[in-house]
């Protein structure tokens, strides 16, 4: 029916909504817009927490290296003996302030250390203290967290600075193995033997063999031919022509420096001119054993070519209990009839022994010592340089003074006529 309407318009059909209808609407689409909205929210939450996580992991990794950061076992701020353990907050851009902490296992003593790090912090939804009951926790300093990321490794007790040896040609007299597979200490031109073993030959009565690891000289040889070969002092070892025996060597360069003025060399820095080590204390040889040195041309170890003014030598000092000795090597037949002086070079590397700074006489030397280099120069007051040429950290020192204004006693003892 059409009530009310005049019998001339019919009546029209109903268009729109009612109220309920457009509240009904309202609510659907507000329960839309909420689910939209909490989405939103645990999606920033999410990414939140995963930008706390990869800054805490981090963290985590920047505290492990920086245990690995030594610069040396005793030496430097950061040291074997002094890993940065102490616990640190950091406060950064991530809505949060995170709590690092370290944990060592094991003693200074120990060649390896387990360590762990571990980064805490409180994301934006944790809860308070007075919330414990919902998971959140509280470390021993009172620091709030619900997350925390955890980081373990193992630490070697090895001093980084022998580890950067290996690519150094300067050697600090470190039982490493460098070239060949073996002790910087080792010659080069010596012959591998296998077996962790190598030798040098004298002459034709007289081959030292060394450990590859610790250089040191473990049997003493006669070949009883020139120039024997790995296998034949192999087939020696073991028989009456080796003698087993400690013994450490002792080595370095000869170094001769033009006259002022001139080109000529002012020592004729021959095989003639040797060492002599009638100082050394007898009480450290084996006995029956002699100390017997090489001493001829400085080879270029890459071109088998001779180092104009240089002389290389290497000494084999046969050792008895304790396995130690000590004394003064010094040059012989240097002339003392002009002003020649025999300058050491003379190391100011703080992590070496004295003994291998080549501070003489030596004192108890109980491992192989190489780089013990001198330079034979003239000075009319007998000074040496400040500043040796083969390195730059070391400095020169008077070992002999072989000046003709010197007294006979003291020629006699510091400028031998001739070698041993």
């Amino acid at each position: 029916m059409c009530p009310n309407l005049s019998p001339r318009w019919p009546c029209a059909p109903q268009r729109g909504f009612t109220l309920i209808e457009a509240l009904i609407a309202l609510l659907v689409i507000a329960f839309g817009v909420m689910a939209l909205a909490g989405m939103q929210v645990s999606l920033s939450r999410n990414a939140d927490v995963s930008k706390q996580r990869t800054e805490a992991m981090r963290l985590a990794q920047e505290r492990v290296e920086r245990l690995r950061s030594f610069v040396g076992i005793t030496a430097g701020a950061i040291n074997w003996n002094n890993l940065p353990v102490a616990a640190e907050t950091v406060s950064n851009n991530t809505n949060t302030t995170f709590k690092t902490s370290v944990a060592l296992g094991g003693t200074i003593t120990d060649t390896l250390r387990q360590a762990s790090a571990t980064v805490r912090w409180l994301d934006r939804a944790g809860s308070t203290v007075a919330d414990a009951a919902t998971g959140t926790a509280v470390d021993a300093g009172g620091f709030v967290f619900n997350n925390e990321v955890v980081i373990s490794s193992i630490l070697a007790k090895v001093d980084p600075e022998k580890i950067g040896l290996l690519s150094n040609p300067l050697p600090l007299n470190a039982p490493l193995k460098r070239p060949k597979n073996r002790n910087i200490n080792i010659p080069i031109p010596a012959i591998s033997l296998g077996q962790g073993q190598s030798a040098t030959q004298f002459d034709a009565n007289y081959a030292v063999v060394y450990s590859d690891v610790t250089a040191n000289v473990v049997q003493i040889c006669n070949p009883n031919l020139v120039n024997a070969t790995a296998s034949q002092i192999n087939a020696l070892i073991g028989t009456a022509s080796c003698t087993s025996i400690t013994g450490y060597i002792v080595a370095g360069y000869v170094e001769s420096t033009p006259t002022t003025g001139s080109s000529s060399v002012p020592v004729a820095v021959s095989d003639a001119l040797g060492l002599n080590h009638s100082a050394i204390a007898r009480n450290g040889v084996l006995a029956g054993q002699n100390i017997r040195c090489r001493f001829g041309d400085a080879i270029d170890q890459n071109s088998n070519a001779v180092i104009a003014n240089f002389k290389s030598y290497l000494c084999v000092v046969p050792l008895s209990t304790p396995f130690n000795w000590g004394g003064t090597i010094r040059l012989g037949g240097v002339p003392t009839t002009a002003n020649y002086i025999v300058c050491r070079y003379q190391y100011t590397q703080t992590d070496l022994t004295a003994n291998e700074k080549n501070i003489q006489p030596y004192v108890g030397v109980n491992l192989s010592i190489d780089e013990q280099n001198y330079l034979i120069t003239r000075s009319t007051a007998g000074n040496c340089p400040a500043a040796m040429t083969m390195t730059g950290v070391s400095l020169g020192v008077l070992h002999q003074d072989c000046r003709s204004t010197n007294t006979a006693a003291n020629l006699a003892t510091n400028c031998p006529a001739s070698s041993s």
